[in-house]
């Protein structure tokens, strides 16, 4: 699979605790692996604790093994102070936004996403 421009991706709902830990089950794999860049937006997080933040580590380690860059843009106010704690903050891109073009993926977390 061969990307075009960046996988953009947004995530909605509760991103803590046993939600956050769904993230790697609900990426979208097959587009992730011709990825160069990845656009993650925030913007639907209702709520954030350290197991999203882990999450985000653990998805942006796997990506720069890869050589694809991870941008997270519409991240809320407490979500960038997680962020900056765990030396995240440099990937806050706040002059963009997934409002340009529609999200690739919508990965849904949190009640809604059980069945």
């Amino acid at each position: 699979v061969v990307s075009i421009g960046p996988l953009r991706i947004e995530l909605d709902g509760d991103f803590w605790g046993p939600h956050a830990l769904t993230l790697a089950e609900r990426l979208p794999l097959r587009e992730l692996a011709g990825a160069k860049s990845v656009v993650l937006s925030l913007e639907k997080i209702r709520y954030m604790d350290q197991a999203g933040v882990a999450m985000l580590v653990r998805l942006y380690s796997q990506l720069r093994i890869r050589g694809c860059h991870l941008r997270l843009v519409d991240v809320p106010a407490t979500a960038h102070e997680l962020l900056e704690r765990v030396g995240l903050a440099p990937l806050v891109c706040l002059a963009e936004s997934l409002e340009r073009e529609p999200a690739h993926h919508t990965i849904a977390l949190g009640a809604q996403a059980e069945v």
